[in-house]
């Protein structure tokens, strides 16, 4: 190995510069540089190698070199990678020649021949010269690479000890904030449960004493009127003359006392009925608590705007897509968006977002303008109820009969609420609201019964009340009427629940197996009430 490179550097020392062969002849100029005879009478009187002038009368010629390339040629040629034809691999396949130069205009490795004319335009640098230059650029870069892999290092494991260690440590202290929040719930909810338990058997017991009580007086005084009642009947047998004896003093010895005693004392009554207030207060309260969770826990909020294209006629939409209201005559969803995605025969609308994975929630306000006048009527009929029920209680207590009513009045009484029913009934679908959703594929040009088998999972809202639309629906009965109604989606798990956004109660839940894309759905046959979607 020593050998070939000794070779290969004399090999450089003895190879002419401009035509990169074996000196031939070979002669010095004014700076020492050694260039072929020829070579240097073909050529600007410049050094190729440092471009430094010289004069051409100066070139002297350098006999020993020249001794030393005649004899040792053969030898060099055949060490330095055999016979010509297979040195050529190496070489410039246009020159058969080993590049020596660098043109930086495009990057070439060159062999300038300075006898050809064709090379003589050539602007290049030497190719060590440029090497030096370019491995310079070279070990830069590479010093700024290695900072820079160094940097990313010292990140990565910055980060990794972040995750591992920081990010670990919080999610563990937030798993035993959450156990401990739970425990404290869950030990609330036991000493709520005993109180309320407590109570319950204090009022049990009570009632036990008040029939016992009651039982034991009752048949004190049964036990007294038998005995009164014998001793009667005896004295009415009895002869005239001793029947008339003493009649004055025996009738006030024994006046007619009428004993009357209500089963459940006054002050236990109350009690019940305070207990039967708490335990609504309980189911609200439960209600409300898991609504919130399910909210703020579990679900996203997302914003779904209104599709004008499936916009039924005999509805109106916001600009921003928002907001919904109805009218009897066709509005912007009719006649600007006419087509297969319509609603024709129910005044219907679909949102624009449908989701066929994942928890979603999100709230429909319903917007009405007389919610204070119905809110008014409805408290005097709960108090008219009220006092209503409270006559009959005195009644049902005060008089031990009352009127009669015949088979003929009991069967016409029937007929004429049934009758007033149905027509409730009839003008309560007419003005009303659904909210919920359905099939992205719900029919839209027939009648819909609105129904799960139809794919619509939806409330229906009105002045007299909310019903769930299963088949049949279920009429239900919130602690507060929802005027913005939260409605949750829960793909995957087949549930689709609303709450009361306000109050966060819990009102209904729908379950199914859900296969196809689900969009919000909204139905509106409501003068003076609009629909708004949050958020």
């Amino acid at each position: 190995m020593a050998t070939s490179a000794s070779l290969r550097s004399l090999e450089e020392e003895v190879t002419c510069s401009v035509c990169l062969d074996y000196l031939r002849d070979p002669v010095t100029v004014d700076c020492g540089h050694v260039f072929c005879r020829g070579c240097t009478a073909n050529i600007r009187p410049l050094c190729p190698r440092c471009n430094k002038p010289f004069l051409k009368e100066n070139v002297r010629p350098v006999w020993q070199l020249a001794s030393l390339v005649e004899k040792n040629i053969e030898r060099l040629r055949v060490d330095s990678g055999g016979p010509p034809e297979q040195r050529g691999a190496r070489l410039r396949p246009q020159h058969r020649e080993k590049p020596h130069y660098y043109r930086e205009e495009d990057g070439q490795l060159l062999v300038l021949c300075r006898e050809s004319q064709e090379h003589r335009s050539h602007a290049a640098v030497l190719l060590e010269k440029a090497a030096q230059s370019h491995r310079k650029k070279i070990l830069n870069h590479l010093s700024t690479l290695r900072r820079d892999r160094d940097k990313v290092q010292g990140c990565q494991a910055k980060g990794a000890a972040e995750v591992t260690l920081a990010a670990l440590r919080k999610l563990q202290e937030q798993r035993q904030a959450i156990v401990a929040e739970f425990e404290q719930g869950h030990q609330f909810l036991r000493e709520r449960e005993q109180h309320l338990l407590d109570q319950l058997t204090r009022l049990e017991q009570e009632l036990a004493k008040g029939r016992e009580k009651y039982q034991a007086r009752g048949g004190k005084e049964l036990a007294r009127l038998t005995l009164l009642v014998s001793e009667l009947e005896g004295r009415a047998q009895q002869p005239a003359a001793e029947l008339m004896q003493d009649s004055r003093d025996f009738l006030n010895r024994h006046p007619r006392k009428l004993w009357i005693e209500k089963p459940i004392a006054h002050v236990t009554r109350r009690r019940t009925e305070e207990s039967s207030d708490k335990f609504v207060c309980l189911q609200q309260g439960r209600r409300e608590f898991q609504g919130k969770l399910l909210r703020d826990l579990e679900y996203k909020k997302v914003s779904v705007p209104l599709n004008p294209q499936s916009a039924s006629r005999y509805l109106k939409l916001s600009e921003h897509w928002k907001c919904v209201s109805y009218g009897d005559s066709g509005y912007q969803g009719g006649y600007r968006y006419p087509g297969p995605h319509r609603f024709d025969c129910e005044p219907a609308v679909l949102g624009t977002r449908g989701f066929i994975w994942g928890k979603v929630y999100w709230e429909v306000e319903v917007d009405r303008e007389s919610w204070s006048e119905d809110e008014e009527d409805r408290d005097k009929e709960e108090e008219g109820e009220e006092k209503e029920e409270e006559e009959e209680e005195e009644v049902a207590y005060g008089d031990e009969y009352g009127d009669w009513e015949t088979d003929e009045d009991e069967q016409s009484v029937g007929e004429e609420e049934e009758e007033e029913e149905a027509e409730e009934e009839e003008e309560e679908i007419l003005e009303s609201c659904m909210v919920g959703v359905a099939r992205d594929s719900v029919m839209r040009k027939e009648d819909l019964s609105l129904w799960p088998e139809d794919g619509v999972w939806a409330l229906r809202l009105s002045s007299a009340g909310i019903w769930a639309h299963p088949d049949p629906e279920v009429e239900l009965f919130p602690a507060v009427r929802p005027r913005r109604v939260g409605i949750a989606l829960d793909y995957e798990g087949g549930t689709v629940t609303f709450t009361n956004a306000e109050s966060l109660e819990l009102i209904y839940t729908f379950t199914a197996t859900f296969t196809w894309r689900l969009v919000p759905f909204l139905w509106l046959r409501w003068p003076g009430t609009r629909l708004l979607l949050r958020p």
